[in-house]
């Protein structure tokens, strides 16, 4: 640092000797610039005058003439004073001489008879003047330049001589503060080199110093701390290896709820990092939008109405915001004292679980459909057989009996017996109808629901309107009959227990989805108490509901009392 500091003082001292000379003169020269310049500004002021001069105010022009006059003698006496031998003398005494006959020339212009050519005179003696002012002034700049050419090179040689000697003074300072500070600090290095390696888990290493005396002393000391904590604890490594092999996520909060520690089962689980989340609060993992940031505590939190409410969550959320499905475990973590110092929270991962639950419950979904075709076959079957077998035989009955009236026999209990066989008969088709409607089969979901409420407004007194949207071509069969079941069943209840003096069915169909909507004014009912299974109502709506599970849609009612139903059913079906 002394050598910085003398290296420094020298090239100053250098710059000052190349740079105070010059800066000397060029403050002359600037002088003399300035007086050049004031004696050139008072001659071009008398060629001003002069080329404005007007006979009507001679005498006033006169005396501007003679203040001009004086004002340039004093610049020339100021010049004398400040240029110096190394200025052209000769041009400086002519223009003085030049001075003085513009003196003249002023006092005799008022007198005199022919002014036009005292004019001439004049305006020519200060052009004269001009010319050797601007040669003076140019010579002036010059020796200027020069100068500030000589102060920039002792500049230059000054700086490059301070850097010259301070690089050189560093260079030295550095290597020998390296080799100073390489042999003090060597003992220190070995002390931070063992720690580093215990703390990595080699606790069996031990420092061996060849130093001075206070080093080797202090290396004993801390070797012999080493042997005591060796013999006394269990180590770290041993219990985060047990840590990290826990099969569930493992946390470890303080006493704000501050993530603390996890184990490689968490970041496996919700693809954070260790740094990512030590600091972060514990309730960020469970809540999707809960600020990722930990929160400023206002009040003391209660850990044990924490750790209850903790084991009640079902699911936590990843580092890409997905839903993980858990179990949840928690407990206080607390001190020799007794007192807590945090939450100890462990969470088993279930995803494996529900998605074995989900392909179970889609198995009795596909089993329930395939039971529903099952059904629907069982019924074309019955519905055959009684259309072709005891339909037949009821008609061919009500021939034989029309052939009886036609006879000697009394018509009128034979009639009797032939309008209870065109009941039966009628019953029969409706049965048949019931069990397989065969326009849903030839004409597909739009036609037979048409029918059906067709059907239901010539038997019932409730006005029934059924409208359909975007529904161009046919859907899956076994979706066909659902639906139409799902009509079927919703009527069958408007009829028995709505009351209803209009009801009205609308299908949708989008990109994504088949909706329902069956909305009568009846008498409604109350959503919220639980429905009689043993009333037809119940049955019916819990027949649908489960219909409209087993293809993964949605079942709304909206009712009151006394103010009609609404029932909305929104069935995935994609548009092929």
């Amino acid at each position: 640092m002394l050598l910085l500091i003398i290296s420094l003082l020298i090239g100053v001292r250098i710059i000052t000797m190349l740079f105070g000379n010059n800066t000397d003169k060029l403050i002359l020269e600037y002088h003399e610039l300035s007086a050049l310049q004031e004696t050139k500004m008072t001659l071009s002021k008398m060629a001003i005058v002069f080329s404005n001069l007007k006979y009507s105010e001679e005498a006033m022009s006169a005396n501007k003439l003679m203040n001009l006059s004086q004002e340039l003698h004093k610049k020339m006496e100021n010049c004398h004073h400040v240029i110096t031998k190394a200025h052209n003398l000769n041009l400086l005494a002519e223009l003085d001489t030049l001075s003085f006959g513009i003196d003249r020339i002023i006092k005799g212009y008022l007198t005199a008879e022919d002014k036009d050519l005292v004019t001439d005179r004049m305006r020519t003696e200060i052009a004269k003047g001009l010319s050797i002012a601007d040669v003076l002034i140019l010579e002036t700049q010059n020796e200027i330049d020069y100068y500030e050419s000589r102060s920039r090179i002792a500049i230059l040689h000054g700086s490059f001589t301070i850097v010259f000697v301070g690089i050189t003074a560093m260079v030295i300072i550095l290597f020998g503060g390296i080799w100073y500070a390489k042999n003090f600090t060597r003992p220190i290095r070995d002390l931070v080199t063992a720690t580093n390696r215990i703390g990595a888990g080699d606790r069996d290493f031990r420092v061996s110093l060849d130093s001075q005396q206070e080093f080797k002393l202090l290396a004993e000391s801390f070797n012999t701390m080493l042997d005591i904590i060796d013999k006394t604890t269990v180590s770290e490594v041993y219990l985060k290896s047990i840590i990290n092999n826990l099969f569930g996520a493992l946390l470890v909060t303080d006493q704000q709820c501050n993530i603390r520690s996890i184990n490689n089962a968490t970041s496996e689980l919700l693809g954070y990092n260790e740094t990512e989340l030590i600091g972060k609060p514990l309730a960020s993992l469970f809540n999707q939008d809960f600020q990722n940031q930990p929160q400023p505590v206002t009040e003391k939190i209660d850990l044990e109405e924490l750790a209850v409410l903790m084991r009640k969550y079902s699911q936590m959320f990843s580092k890409s915001k997905l839903p993980i499905p858990v179990f949840v475990t928690c407990t206080l973590l607390k001190n020799n004292d007794n007192k807590m110092n945090g939450l100890v929270l462990v969470a088993h991962d279930l995803t494996e679980q529900k998605a074995y639950e989900e392909k179970i419950e889609q198995i009795r979904k596909d089993r329930m459909i395939a039971i529903n075709e099952a059904q629907e076959q069982e019924r074309m079957r019955i519905a055959t057989d009684i259309h072709d077998g005891l339909g037949q035989m009821l008609t061919s009955i009500s021939y034989s009996i029309q052939k009886l009236i036609e006879s000697r026999y009394d018509p009128e209990p034979i009639q009797n017996i032939l309008n209870q066989i065109d009941a039966a008969i009628l019953e029969t088709k409706n049965l048949a109808h019931n069990l397989i409607p065969l326009a849903l089969k030839d004409f597909g979901l739009i036609s037979a629901v048409r029918s059906l409420i067709e059907r239901a407004n010539r038997l019932n007194n409730t006005l029934f309107v059924f409208d359909a949207y975007d529904f161009e071509g046919r859907i899956d069969p076994k979706l066909e009959k659902t639906i139409y079941r799902i009509c079927q069943e919703s009527l069958n209840n408007i009829v028995k227990h709505a009351k209803a003096t209009k009801a009205t069915f609308q299908l949708f169909r989008t990109n994504e989805q088949i909706t329902l909507v069956i909305d009568d004014n009846g008498v409604g009912f109350d959503t919220d108490a639980k429905i009689d299974e043993q009333s037809g109502s119940g049955i019916g709506l819990m027949s649908i509901r489960e219909r409209v599970a087993r293809y993964n849609g949605t079942f709304t009612i909206d009712s009151k009392q006394g103010t009609g139903t609404e029932l909305i059913i929104e069935i995935p079906c994609k548009k092929t």
